[in-house]
């Protein structure tokens, strides 16, 4: 068993080390047909926010070089719609999931917090930090979403970030790190011409990841790794860098079997 949140009174334990890091399989769903969740660590969410989200016009997703553009807007049918059609399947999953909420409004985040907090079907929550916060917006942020809510919390950090915040996320009640959200980019759409902006996902951000993972070695809270992982190598790399666990993300939309493979070698 992995253990995120060892000073945390409820734990958040998984099974083995591989997750799906947030808006790489839905609310449980997006991959029902293609592999079994059931041979994964855990899993996070789409994003929830507390109001529905049409999320950005397509085109949505554009091909790099290196990996991806890939921009949602967050789409997502807003907490009270997640709850009423997902709870019942993330109680039946078997493996922790954790609800992810996007950064907002100090009220709405409390609020949407305090939702999903009463179900009994979440292991956990992650608050995902947009690039460029600084620490006064993520003390708000943290004591909105502790104020209404006893799980435990993941906090994900962009790649590149101050190292100060990681340790403003510590000492606010961050029970784990995930190292790291998406960078920003942009591409242009052969299909369309449109320049698509969003985050940028593929391989080479294992490096970006793997240095912000060791950059955070002093930090006495575990840390989830995300970033670039397309094979076992990727994975031990992380491990051995400290992480306690891992999140794939880009390798589920290019050969999600690749994906449950990572998975069930552990």
């Amino acid at each position: 068993m992995i253990e995120l949140a060892p000073n945390h009174k409820i734990g958040l334990a998984l099974p083995n080390p591989i997750m799906i890091a947030a808006g790489f399989c839905g609310f449980g769903d997006a991959y029902e047909r293609l592999i079994d969740l059931t041979f994964f660590g855990g899993l996070i969410t789409g994003p929830i926010t507390l109001r529905p989200n049409r999320g950005s016009p397509q085109p949505r997703l554009v091909e790099t070089p290196a990996g991806f553009i890939l921009n949602t807007g967050l789409q997502n049918p807003g907490v009270r719609s997640v709850i009423k059609h997902y709870r019942q399947r993330w109680t039946r999953l078997g493996r922790p999931v954790i609800a992810h909420l996007p950064a907002a409004e100090p009220d709405d985040l409390k609020r949407t917090a305090r939702a999903l907090s009463s179900l009994g079907a979440l292991a956990g929550l992650e608050l995902g930090l947009p690039p460029g916060v600084g620490p006064y917006e993520l003390e708000l942020w943290l004591r909105a979403i502790r104020a209404d809510s006893e799980l435990p919390l993941l906090v994900k950090l962009p790649l590149g970030s101050d190292p100060e915040l990681a340790a403003v996320a510590v000492e606010q009640g961050a029970d784990a790190l995930v190292i790291g959200a998406a960078p920003p980019g942009a591409a242009r759409s052969p299909r369309s011409g449109q320049t698509v902006s969003g985050q940028l996902y593929g391989p080479a951000l294992h490096s970006l990841a793997l240095r912000d993972l060791r950059n955070l070695q002093h930090l006495d809270v575990p840390r989830v790794a995300s970033g670039g992982i397309h094979s076992a190598a990727d994975v031990k790399a992380f491990l051995e860098a400290g992480a306690k666990a891992v999140q794939l993300d880009s390798l589920l939309l290019i050969d999600p079997q690749a994906a449950q493979r990572l998975a069930t070698a552990y």
